[in-house]
């Protein structure tokens, strides 16, 4: 396990981080000799310095060098004025620094680098990981939730929910500020206009984009990289070429319908990249989704659909490592930033009123929409606000299918069929008490919308991490660095996506470097078929699974709801529902308090 944990300065936190072996970790010390960090990562993704009474460390894959650290630190003279040193910076990263009387612990704006804090024997502590405090303070899970963590949709701020009390998540927007014995939340995140076009914020991206490959590539030796033939993986591969490592390219490919497409598009890319080792493997020779849940032990710190993809994201880094590559770069979080949804057009139509309906209405016939509805959600100004009052007033039961794409600020809030009639009183209660001072992520519901779906995207890859960290290697997602999420972020939306085209900025960005042949492609493929196959051959043991889970024992799930509502003959399609029950199910398992001794309690820290 890889993780960090912060403590101010005093002789009671110095007593906490005496339960940690400190010659397996990397500690960071102020000049009282009292530990202010503590570490355990890989070696190459921590840089410390120390300038005067600034202390500092960044930790992850980032720009970072121990010179820069230092003269950022010596610039700023105080903790709380390290904004500009962290707005220029490239990677994906955490910063922890101290000025002697304050403490600062910031993540990532994108939600993939996660700061917590919880007091623990009378002392504020941090950590990137929630489940290092839980198991520090000895703390229980929220039943609440466990319980919304079964839903399809968590709308913002429900994703936030704390899922151990005493455990206390800070907005990634927001860093950590321990001082004079208290703690407080300070914004840090300056988010961009969407002003650029199409054109300038191409070239801004691309050179983001640029900056985050050279961080994973300028130490040299062998990268591997997923080359899917997609407009995502492929600009890495790219770029990653460009640097000193050896690139190791891996395109999967399978029997199913459209299985060979993505190895196809990667051929048609690979004459731009001759320098890149190309290999190739069947996807049906690796592990199902689904396979080995029952025999998951990592610990991961919060349900993700990590649980699903990691019998294949271990085979990839086992891959991987077995080729001597250091790390693995791949191209999750490009759908994320790149494709735009409908909900956009509701606020380009204030704006530019006539693109803004010929956009709803062009989304509207590609999904077979009626255009009554589309007009509809087009003139309605409701508030973020009135809008999650109205769903937490018509919660209902789902069938697990996607919810229909809508231009409204969020999917509905629906329940899975085998929720208890106390696991629904549970969240009733929450989602009513949340809606009365509940705020969007954004101004309007474009700039919502696309934040809300990079956070739902980083919490996949920073399970799929916090797994493929278990295995000693780092599993890198550029897309979603704060430098490249930003130069999306500042391009117009009507020009970021169209419902005509598919990808235009990543296409812009990288005209005259990947064939045109290959910018041409419009499609992509999915796991959906090979999802639904693992489902169905594993269904005995994880219903199995389910009903040993302590979601039974806390009330939570209905083991005869859902046997009844899922069924070998009815899985033709994937359940959406299943999905959360199942990462619910397993994070659970992997950490069965009841279980374990106290001592045993203390090892899984130490």
């Amino acid at each position: 396990m890889w993780f960090f944990v912060v403590f101010p300065d005093s002789a009671r936190a110095s007593q906490v981080a005496e339960r940690f072996d400190k010659a397996t970790h990397q500690v960071l010390r102020y000049p009282s000799g009292r530990p202010m960090l503590i570490a355990r990562t890989h070696p190459a993704q921590i840089v410390t310095a120390e300038a005067g009474p600034l202390r500092g460390a960044v930790i992850g894959c980032s720009s970072a060098t121990e010179d820069e650290l230092r003269h950022g630190l010596d610039r700023a003279g105080d903790v709380r004025d390290l904004d500009t040193f962290a707005h220029r910076l490239a990677g994906s990263f955490h910063l922890v620094a101290t000025d002697g009387d304050r403490l600062r612990v910031q993540g990532s704006a994108s939600g993939l680098r996660r700061v917590f804090h919880a007091v623990v024997d009378g002392v504020t502590i941090a950590s990137d990981r929630a489940d290092v405090l839980a198991d520090l303070g000895e703390f229980g899970f929220n039943e609440v939730t466990l319980a919304l963590r079964l839903l399809q949709t968590l709308p913002h701020p429900l994703r936030e929910e704390p899922l151990w009390r005493g455990v206390t998540p800070v907005e990634p927007e927001r860093y950590l500020l321990l001082a004079d014995g208290s703690s407080r939340t300070v914004p840090w995140w300056r988010r961009p206009e969407p002003v650029l076009s199409l054109a300038e914020g191409a070239t801004a991206f691309r050179t983001a984009l640029e900056a985050a490959v050279s961080v994973r590539t300028r130490d040299g030796g062998r990268v591997y990289c997923d080359l899917s033939g997609g407009l995502d993986s492929t600009p890495l591969c790219y770029l990653a070429a460009q640097g000193p490592a050896e690139i190791l390219a891996v395109t999967g490919y399978n029997d199913d319908p459209g299985g060979g497409e993505d190895l196809l598009w990667a051929r048609r890319a690979l004459p731009s990249m001759p320098q890149v080792r190309h290999t190739t493997h069947s996807t049906d020779d690796m592990p199902q989704f689904f396979d080995g849940m029952v025999d998951f032990t990592v610990r991961l710190d919060e349900p993700t659909q990590a649980y699903l993809a990691s019998p294949r994201v271990e085979h990839i880094v086992r891959e991987a490592a077995g080729r001597g590559a250091r790390l693995c770069v791949n191209g999750l979080g490009g759908d994320h930033l790149l494709q735009g949804r409908p909900v956009w057009d509701h606020t380009i139509f204030r704006r530019h009123p006539w693109l803004g309906w010929r956009r709803a209405r062009t989304y509207g016939l590609l999904m077979g929409r009626p255009m009554t509805p589309v007009v509809r959600e087009l003139l309605t100004a409701e508030s973020y606000r009135r809008w999650f009052r109205r769903m937490a007033g018509d919660m209902r039961f789902g069938r697990g299918e996607r919810s229909p794409v809508t231009l409204e600020w969020d999917f509905p809030i629906k329940l899975p069929r085998w929720l208890t009639r106390h696991a629904i009183t549970l969240i009733s209660r929450r989602v009513a008490e949340v809606a009365e001072e509940v705020v969007p992520l954004g101004p309007d519901r474009a700039r919502h919308d696309e934040l809300n779906v990079v956070r739902g995207g980083t919490n996949l890859v920073r399970g799929a991490q916090q797994f493929a960290a278990s295995l000693g290697v780092p599993y890198e997602a550029p897309f979603f660095d704060d430098r490249v999420v930003e130069a999306a972020f500042a391009v117009r939306h009507e020009e970021r996506a169209t419902p005509m085209e598919f990808k235009p900025l990543m296409k812009a960005a990288m005209r005259n470097a990947l064939p045109a042949d290959f910018l041409s492609r419009t499609t992509k493929t999915n796991g959906t078929t090979q999802g639904v196959r693992g489902l169905r051959d594993h269904w005995p043991y994880l219903r199995d699974l389910c009903a040993q889970s302590l979601l039974v024992e806390l009330d939570i799930l209905d083991m005869t709801a859902l046997a009844d509502s899922l069924r070998p003959e009815q899985m033709r399609a994937e359940d959406y529902f299943l999905d959360t029950t199942l990462n619910t199910v397993v994070f659970l398992r992997t950490h069965n308090r009841h279980a374990r001794r106290e001592g045993e309690r203390r090892d899984a820290v130490t």
